[in-house]
């Protein structure tokens, strides 16, 4: 004789369905977020070729950096040191292709989410950093379109806190490139280093289905038969 043996899924295990599509679990677009596996290239290499330097940081004038001046890496054991270029502000850059997303992205859906955790270090009472990202309809700088959107902040001068820059804007239509920067204003920063660490990038609503869910809350996940 044979039976029918159905396995559901409840409670505690739904939760952890659905945690694996919370925000604490969207993608982060960013490759080496933390800055602990990638070497540096230059700015104008990444601005001036989004495909061939996609997901590697080009910076205007900073270095890897482990602990440094009393400060330690947020996360992992690595961090960007980031140091006066001269100019107004100190940047960061990285490109990032959202082709995946042109369907969420054209319907006037698509949210960019981006934050970044910095750090002034003891030196710096009145530090100024922040993010910004910005949008392009091709692989190249002169496809922008829309405007920039950016997010600062004043920083404290504690080394032990790492403060988050962050911003959150719809995405223009068209858009099939993002350009990622973290900065730090010069002027502000009186010839000391800034760090950065932990990066994130997320487009939201991300295209992923959560499966079929039955009424009353159970997940039916398969079913077979017994001998």
């Amino acid at each position: 004789m044979r039976t029918s043996r159905t396995i559901i899924l409840t409670g505690t295990a739904i939760g952890l369905t659905f945690a694996a599509f919370s925000p604490g679990a969207r993608a982060n677009l960013l490759v080496d977020p933390g800055f602990e596996v990638n070497a540096l290239t230059t700015y104008t290499n990444v601005l001036n070729n989004f495909v061939g330097y996609q997901g590697i940081w080009g910076v205007e004038s900073a270095t890897i950096s482990g602990v440094d001046g009393g400060v330690t890496p947020a996360q992992g054991a690595r961090m960007l040191r980031m140091t006066d270029d001269g100019l107004v502000a100190t940047q960061a850059f990285q490109a990032t292709d959202v082709t995946s997303y042109a369907a969420l992205i054209d319907s006037g859906g698509a949210t960019v989410n981006l934050s970044a955790l910095l750090n002034a270090g003891p030196n710096v009472p009145a530090g100024v950093g922040g993010v910004t990202v910005r949008f392009f309809t091709a692989a190249n700088w002169g496809s922008a379109i829309g405007a920039p959107v950016s997010g600062s902040l004043a920083l404290d001068n504690l080394s032990g806190t790492w403060q988050t820059a962050s911003v959150s804007t719809a995405i223009p239509v068209s858009t099939r490139w993002l350009i990622t920067e973290v900065a730090f204003t010069n002027s502000t920063m009186l010839g000391n280093p800034g760090y950065v660490d932990a990066a994130d990038l997320t487009v939201t609503p991300e295209p992923a289905s959560l499966g079929l869910l039955c009424l009353g809350g159970l997940l039916l996940i398969r079913r077979r038969s017994v001998a």
